[in-house]
């Protein structure tokens, strides 16, 4: 095999399913309606029947009856239509109307192909790239392995996508349809809505998450945002929901650190995180442990732990997890980030407000596409700091407005105890006692606040963070005798 190609072979094809495809839209017009969605002119092999489907396509668009004599014009100056016979190639593909019976298994195929074609040439490309050992520049040296195997990534990522379904539905069915959907939300058998358990705030806050949403969840540095995030995360598998936790941040070490003091967590009984990190458990804690370690033993949740993380990736890792999740009896629905400003995009020319910008859209259709909820953790940025009150805005989202836009639900994480132990008073100052009675009421507190919902109202929640021990719980924590 040395001195050979690594990929040497026939590209794959099927002339005579594009023919037959074609031969089926010029008999019967309305054909195109079934698999406009399915294939685009880009998928056909023979340069010339992609460019007859382009023409074919523009005039059934334009409401104009397309036929071999009508398409004749538009084919007979055509690059390699001489080598298939000519203008009459067109009433050729139309000798048989049997093509009718097959043409979406036609359109299909011809799509399937055209991703096989081009996943090979990628893979090509970066084969090549792995074999060339020349150095680039004095400073750069070889290209790095990792670069590589994320083009790769991306190359998978690009060769997956599907042609959007793009199809009209008439009010009255629609009508119908949206009528069931409420009525299954409003029963609890809604397979979009997806609630977590023990955390009401959030659900009422969100509307519940929906798959194909992305949510963001936001606030300055030491807010507490990765507790949140790690708690409605915890909560979501608690429920059965599919979960993946992508940290940019942390190691699955120290993430599990953290949910393992969640988990245990019981207001004045329990381990602190800090004991956690040095394994000083109590026998009370051990027992807690052991009861823990069975609950959790089904939930659908995965830590993923991946520094420079490139977004072109990140749909591939999705699609891994989701494998992997349908191979076990769980599907995935809901895919946390943490956090958006260490997700990086594929092109590094671009400036960061672009780049963010690039990033957000692109989150929106992996929601879709994958049909999962994605949370996305970010920072604000420091024009909070200068206010009196620091209460977050959608103004404050750093680095892109787009942000906001992409967003279905906009949450901010913010706690007035922060702040206050920064400016307590000496002992024996005027306003100790004023600093104390307000400390008393926001200790242990976070304010969880909804600044957009496309789908519902904006709200907010007090809710509770207690620091020492990494855990949220929702507003009817005491009222529930401190139970989750």
């Amino acid at each position: 095999m040395t001195g050979t190609r690594a990929i040497d072979r026939e590209l794959p094809s099927n002339v005579e399913a594009e023919a037959a495809l074609l031969g089926a839209l010029m008999i019967d017009n309305r054909m195109m309606d079934r698999v406009a969605d399915l294939v685009s002119a880009e998928d056909f092999y023979e340069p010339v029947h992609g460019q007859m489907f382009s023409a074919i396509s523009s005039e059934i668009a334009n409401g104009r009856v397309t036929t071999p004599i009508t398409i004749t014009p538009m084919i007979q100056h055509l690059p390699g239509i001489v080598e298939l016979g000519g203008p009459a190639y067109a009433a050729k593909l139309t000798g048989s109307g049997a093509a009718l019976l097959g043409a979406r298994d036609f359109a299909k195929q011809i799509a399937d192909l055209a991703k096989r074609r081009r996943l090979m040439a990628a893979l090509e490309c970066v084969i090549e790239r792995v074999s060339d050992m020349r150095e680039r520049s004095d400073e750069e040296g070889y290209q790095p392995i990792s670069e590589i195997v994320e083009q790769m990534d991306g190359v998978l990522s690009a060769a997956l996508q599907t042609h959007r379904q793009n199809r009209g539905i008439r009010f009255a069915k629609a009508f119908d349809d949206t009528l069931l959907k409420i009525e299954d939300e409003a029963s609890g058998n809604s397979t979009d809505a997806l609630a977590v358990a023990g955390l009401d705030d959030w659900n009422t806050l969100t509307g519940n998450m929906r798959r194909g949403e992305v949510v963001i969840l936001a606030g300055r540095p030491s807010m507490g945002k990765t507790a949140v995030g790690l708690s409605v995360a915890l909560a979501s598998a608690r429920a059965n929901h599919g979960t993946l936790f992508v940290s940019l941040e942390m190691s699955v070490l120290e993430l599990t650190k953290r949910a393992i003091t969640d988990v245990l967590f019981e207001h004045g009984k329990s381990a602190s995180f800090d004991a956690v990190q040095r394994g000083k458990f109590t026998p009370r804690d051990r027992e807690a442990i052991a009861v823990a370690r069975k609950q959790i033993a089904q939930w659908p949740l995965v830590l993923h732990e991946d520094a420079g993380l490139k977004v072109g990736r990140l749909t591939m890792l999705i699609r891994r997890y989701q494998r992997e999740m349908v191979s076990k009896g769980n599907s995935l629905d809901v895919v946390f980030i943490d956090y958006l400003g260490l997700l990086r995009g594929d092109n590094q020319k671009h400036s960061r407000h672009e780049e963010i910008g690039t990033i957000s859209r692109t989150l929106k259709t992996i929601a879709r596409e994958l049909n999962v909820a994605i949370v996305v953790l970010a920072q604000l940025n420091r024009e909070v700091e200068r206010r009196d009150d620091k209460r977050p805005q959608l103004a404050d989202l750093r680095d892109s407005g787009e942000i906001e836009q992409d967003a279905d639900v906009v949450i901010f994480v913010y706690r007035e105890q922060y702040y206050l132990e920064r400016s307590k008073p000496e002992l024996g100052d005027r306003k100790r006692a004023e600093w104390e009675l307000a400390m008393g009421a926001v200790r242990d507190r976070v304010e969880l606040i909804s600044a957009k919902v496309r789908n519902g109202r904006i709200d907010k929640r007090n809710c509770y963070f207690f620091a020492s021990h990494q855990a949220v719980r929702g507003s009817l924590f005491f009222q529930n005798d401190g139970l989750r």
